[in-house]
């Protein structure tokens, strides 16, 4: 049965501190509601009991007796502090108690009670005690569970119940018949008595949900027996429902079921009023003595003349003597003069003011000295009795050995010539040390609870805090550099320490962090560094760091299988201007000299000063045509006049190239290459730059020519468009052309793209040349679809220096709206490799066009390096299968691999897929067998001008 209450308290949510008396009142409810149960089923001839006024006097004797019980132990057992409710219930039972006697006095067959006896009389005084009682047990439900606000109450409350049971006394005695009529001899009950009863059940019902509402938290008051009390009351009046005549078995029963509920209440009040406060007292004591043995301080009880009384000592290890040689004697006659004294006076001192707190005494025990802190307060005694002291003596010895330790520390960190500070989780400062206002220009109380973000210069960069963090949220040490800021403004570096701080049980409470000045360290190694890696006119990397560089560019260029360009630079006539107008002038000539050089070139690129007028230049990834171009281009840096002291000086340069890995597999063979490719610029008429091999010298020459003779195509109108027809594999229908430009000089005859475009790129001319060819495409486009063409797509590429220009979107747009093209006819192509150069920067350039309504695809998919993270984000709807795996598609399965494998991305990703390159038929079945979209290439075309594109869509329409 237990487990069963259990669940049910649960069920009920019921409070832990009420789950127990509410199961024992339960086991009785239930118990009684089986009875009533069994009562209903009892056959109606066993409904009569004899003899029944006689045992309806001595049941409601006894719940008479009950009710006044309440009243009599309700009424005297309040304290000043106890529950008004309690009140109200003994107040309520005096008047019910009262109401259950008139009821009695006027039952039928009692002699006459002032007027005759009659059921209707004793109905009537019994409805109004079961009234009474219904609503005082709501309203205690209800109340707070509290004292009255005042005295006064108590009395008011008891005159208000004695003033209604008079009133309802005098009604039901002279005026009965104005109450409606409850029973009928011969018929029975009443409507009105029956649905009165039911109301009666329906409050009681009420009162108990709020009693159950209430015992889901913790109250001062035993509620289950109230919860308790009004079932069964509700019970006692479905039984007053049912019975036929007066001396019916449920009317007996009912009054059974009332002395019951009576009990329940009594039960209640004496709980309240004399059991609970007992039991208060004794968990006190029970509290008071665990808290005295609790306590490790020795206690003991003395008289202003210092004579112990008594004590309580859970530790008498450190006692200057055995317990028992303290009572009766004075603390003269147990501890030393000097600590007999100090007691007498904190007693003097506690008798004066109440008490006595910090004074310390000194006792040598048998493991050496203690000290002891005394705490005394007065004793509340008799009228006309010594007062007495309690005196707690707590040993502090510890406490003694801690603040001194901690006094030396303290000193410790304070005179630290290192900056020492404490701070919270949050780096809220909560001490500093005086190197901190030292070294930073801010006091303590400046500072303290500010976070130390405040000395931020932000100058230290943010990787060095997210490490700095990530140790520290991980309970580890951290060791770094920042950069700060002082109060004055000005910076300073500082190596610092950070420890979290631990408590015994591993918490980490607090950061400790040590702070060491090292700017002007930082300022002396800079300078040994400058003196070791720099030439200290031009502030240019010397030889030493120019080997670091060049070693690490070779590795770099090496891996990505590309080139690097070494140039030796050479001023020509320099010694001239050294020996005519002074090593000054000739020095503030290479000084400004190197600020050009450095303005000139990319931040990966090096240049460096040997000595005297020698520089060598480091361009990792360049080609040959790159180098050529640089070279031209710092040859006429070199040449720019020179504004020194007032002069105007003009001076030129020689410059030699050798080309990494063709010329040399180390910066040793390739600056000794370059320089005697130096030699042989000067000697060929200084003001020139040279290749250490003849081809490349051959090979510089015709891109210099190319260079030149292409600054004049456009306007020469050398240039052409030329158009490759783009097919759809399932049905053969022509749905597009890529737009290629050509170059045809009238010298040198038809020049390839892959030759020319890298200049146009280098030259600074690809913008000009690249919005040519879309205005181009975009205008013959619009023409094609006047004339009739069916609707195609022209798709026209992108160099990477169109792509990131600013500018792109708007040029592209306002293209469209001069030529009148809607959008969806141009597709705009970008290679892998210019999109992967900068992801995010492609990724924004994508969406503000596709934002226009204008389509993209990505070219020479494959060969770059983009991830499926990337891809899903490029604004794109087409991948343009490079050509270099469609060529042997048929006899490389690697490359049918790789192919496949696009195909099937493209399709996951909702792109579409064209081949370039198709040349056979064979490579047609495959693709087509593999679901690639759309093809190009010879085996249907090659570029073809305008013209003769139309007439190929025309023929293939035919």
């Amino acid at each position: 049965m237990m487990p069963y209450f259990e669940r049910l308290a649960t069920m009920l949510r019921l409070h832990p501190s009420h789950q127990r008396p509410a199961r024992n009142a339960l086991i009785i409810v239930a118990l009684l509601a089986l009875m009533l149960a069994a009562a209903w089923l009892l056959p109606p001839k066993m409904h009569d009991i004899a003899g029944y006024l006689p045992l309806h006097i001595l049941l409601e004797t006894v719940a008479i007796v009950v009710a006044m019980l309440v009243f009599a132990v309700g009424w005297n057992a309040q304290g000043r502090d106890q529950p008004g409710s309690v009140i109200l219930l003994a107040c309520a039972f005096f008047g019910i108690g009262w109401l259950d006697f008139f009821h009695v006095l006027s039952y039928n067959g009692m002699p006459d009670f002032v007027t005759p006896s009659d059921p209707e009389k004793g109905l009537a005084f019994w409805l109004a005690a079961r009234l009474m009682a219904s609503v005082a047990l709501l309203i205690v439900a209800v109340r707070p569970w509290q004292p009255f606000a005042s005295a006064a109450s108590k009395y008011i409350s008891f005159a208000a119940f004695i003033a209604i049971t008079a009133l309802v006394g005098g009604l039901f005695l002279f005026h009965l018949d104005w109450m409606p009529r409850t029973f009928v001899p011969g018929q029975g009950l009443t409507a009105f008595k029956v649905i009165f009863e039911y109301a009666l059940i329906l409050l009681n019902f009420a009162t108990a949900f709020m009693l159950w509402r209430r015992m889901r938290e913790p109250l001062p008051f035993n509620a289950s027996l109230l919860l308790g009390a009004v079932i069964v009351m509700a019970m006692s009046e479905f039984l007053f429902t049912l019975y036929a005549t007066t001396t019916d078995f449920f009317n007996v029963l009912g009054h059974i079921y009332k002395v019951a509920a009576y009990l329940f209440l009594y039960r209640a009040v004496v709980v309240e009023s004399i059991e609970h406060p007992y039991a208060q007292l004794r968990e006190s004591e029970n509290q008071l003595l665990a808290t005295m043995n609790a306590i490790p301080d020795s206690l003991f009880e003395l008289d202003l003349s210092g004579r112990y009384w008594d004590y309580r000592a859970v530790q008498t290890d450190f006692q200057a003597a055995s317990p028992e040689g303290f009572i009766g004697r004075t603390v003269f006659d147990v501890l030393p003069a000097d600590a007999a004294e100090v007691t007498l006076s904190a007693l003097r001192e506690a008798s004066a003011d109440g008490y006595s707190h910090g004074k310390e005494i000194e006792l040598s025990v048998a493991e050496g000295k203690r000290w002891f802190e005394l705490s005394v307060s007065r004793k509340q005694t008799a009228r006309g009795q010594a007062p007495r002291f309690i005196l707690l003596a707590r040993d502090i010895t510890q406490r003694r050995f801690a603040e001194d330790s901690l006094l030396k520390l303290s000193q410790a960190v304070e005179q630290s010539p290192n900056v020492i500070v404490i701070s919270d989780l949050h780096a809220n400062i909560e001490y500093a040390n005086p190197s901190f206002t030292r070294v930073t220009g801010y006091s303590l109380e400046e500072v303290r609870g500010q976070n130390q973000r405040m000395l931020q210069s932000g100058k230290t960069p943010r990787a060095t805090y997210d490490d700095m963090w990530a140790h520290l949220k991980r309970g580890d040490n951290w060791k770094g550099e920042f950069i700060n800021r002082r109060k004055d403004g000005s910076e300073y570096t500082e190596m610092v320490w950070i420890s979290p701080v631990r408590q015994p049980d591993g918490r980490v409470t607090n950061y400790l962090a040590i702070k060491e000045d090292v700017t002007e360290k930082k300022k002396a190694e800079e300078w040994i560094t400058k003196l070791a890696h720099f030439d200290l006119l031009t502030e240019l990397p010397n030889r030493s760091l120019l080997n670091e560089h060049v070693r690490h560019d070779i590795s770099v260029v090496q891996r990505s299988n590309l080139q690097l360009t070494v140039m030796f630079l050479d001023l020509d006539n320099f010694k001239n201007i050294n020996d005519t107008l002074g090593h000054s002038i000739g020095d503030e000539m290479l000084i400004q000299l190197a600020k050009r050089l450095k303005s000139a070139i990319r931040e990966e690129d090096t240049v460096s000063r040997l000595g005297g007028d020698e520089f060598v230049l480091i361009f990792p990834g360049s080609t040959a045509n790159n180098a050529a171009y640089l070279a031209g281009k710092i040859l006429a840096i070199v040449a720019t006049p020179f504004q020194i002291a007032q002069r105007e000086l003009t001076v030129t340069s020689s410059i030699g190239i050798a080309m990494y890995p063709d010329d040399g597999e180390d910066f040793e063979a390739l600056s000794k290459n370059a320089d005697t490719a130096m030699y042989r610029a000067k000697h060929d008429g200084r003001n020139t730059f040279r290749f250490f091999a003849p081809e490349m010298q051959l090979h510089s020459a015709r891109a210099l020519q190319l260079d030149n003779a292409l600054r004049y195509a456009l306007q020469r109108d050398q240039l052409r468009v030329y158009y490759q027809p783009q097919i759809a594999l399932q049905d053969g229908r022509v749905t597009g052309a890529e737009a290629l430009m050509r170059w045809e000089h009238p010298e040198l005859g038809m020049i390839s793209p892959a030759e020319f475009i890298p200049i146009a790129e280098t030259g600074g001319q690809m913008l000009s040349i690249g919005e040519w060819v879309l205005r181009t495409a975009v205008r013959q486009l619009k023409t094609w679809l006047d004339s009739g063409l069916p609707p195609l797509v022209v798709a026209v590429n992108l160099s990477a220096v169109q792509f990131k220009h600013p500018n792109l979107p708007d040029l592209v747009s306002k293209i469209l709206e001069e030529e009148k093209l809607p959008q969806q006819y141009l597709e705009l192509e970008l290679t892998e490799s210019v999109a992967m150069d900068d992801p995010q920067g492609a990724i924004t350039v994508m969406n503000e066009l596709h934002g226009r309504g204008i389509r993209m695809s990505l070219d020479d998919f494959g060969t770059g390096y983009s991830s499926l993270s990337q891809l899903k984000k490029f604004k794109v709807c087409k991948l343009k299968i490079d050509q270099s795996f469609v060529r042997d598609i048929i006899v490389d399965a690697d490359d049918k691999a790789i192919v496949t494998a696009i195909i099937n991305m493209a399709k996951s990703l909702g792109f579409q897929t064209i081949a370039e390159g198709v040349e056979t038929q064979a490579q047609l079945d495959l693709l087509r067998e593999q679901g690639c979209d759309e093809v190009q290439g010879y085996y249907f075309s090659k570029p073809l001008p305008a013209e003769e594109f139309e007439a190929f869509v025309r023929a293939r329409l035919g």
